[in-house]
């Protein structure tokens, strides 16, 4: 007997209760893989404009030079550095017309304040949040599959189980014959729980690990935005006391 023929001979041994279980579950995994495929889309788009940012930012060497290229580029470490970039031109008051200029320079015209800076660094922290919220979308029904499918599985197995056993207390007959076909499709319930379980964890784990990284390359930018800008701040007050 085939592993598929294994399978449907315990789900028509199943009673109504058991089969709608394992009709939820494997709705369930269904909706997990759709969830899993489009993430993992998401995560390689995001991890190539991210590769992409760093690359121009190695070449350009400076935050504010990045400001000239930031309309070709993406992803969430593109939105901090604009993020940055924008507030840093709103406290210097530097006006649309000469943004670019300003930018291609990559000068500040004077020290920034530590309120400035602060107020620069709460900007990018608030888009980091967002990026965050986006990376971290859907990943709730992910914690969801991995809690509830092995509890709705063992669910279905004692319900079936305990169905079982009335059924032979009723007709008082103990033949393994009358026994086995339902407890077969007790034992579904919880092959289907972990069969959306076990590749949840797996996925969640994958997930938040490319979580992290991208994480991990958003707070470094920032530190290394406004530590840039601290070094700006003293090249400007070396040059107005020369």
């Amino acid at each position: 007997m085939s592993f598929a023929d294994i399978l449907r001979y315990a789900f028509f041994q199943s009673d109504s209760v058991g089969r709608s279980i394992v009709i939820i579950l494997l709705a369930s995994s269904a909706w997990f893989w759709t969830i899993f495929i489009s993430k993992i889309l998401v995560f390689a788009g995001i991890r190539r404009d991210c590769r992409k940012f760093i690359k121009f930012y190695e070449k350009v060497g400076s935050p504010l030079a990045m400001g000239i290229y930031l309309g070709d580029l993406n992803g969430p470490l593109c939105n901090i550095c604009r993020a940055g970039i924008e507030t840093l031109c709103e406290v210097l008051d530097i006006e649309e017309r000469r943004r670019s200029s300003f930018l291609r320079n990559a000068v500040l015209p004077r020290p920034l304040t530590n309120a400035e800076i602060e107020k620069i660094r709460t900007r990018m922290n608030q888009q980091f949040n967002r990026e965050s919220r986006d990376l971290e979308n859907d990943l709730g029904w992910l914690s969801i599959f991995i809690t509830v499918s092995p509890f709705l599985g063992l669910f279905g197995t004692v319900w079936g189980v305990m169905a079982t056993f009335i059924a032979i207390a009723q007709t008082s007959s103990i033949e393994i014959s009358a026994i086995a076909p339902g407890i077969s499709g007790a034992l579904l319930t919880t092959v289907a729980g972990l069969t959306v379980a076990i590749p949840a964890v797996m996925a969640n784990t994958g997930i938040n690990s490319q979580i992290n990284d991208r994480i991990q390359e958003m707070e470094t930018f920032i530190d290394d935005f406004l530590a840039s800008m601290q070094l700006e701040d003293s090249n400007t007050k070396e040059n107005t006391e020369a």
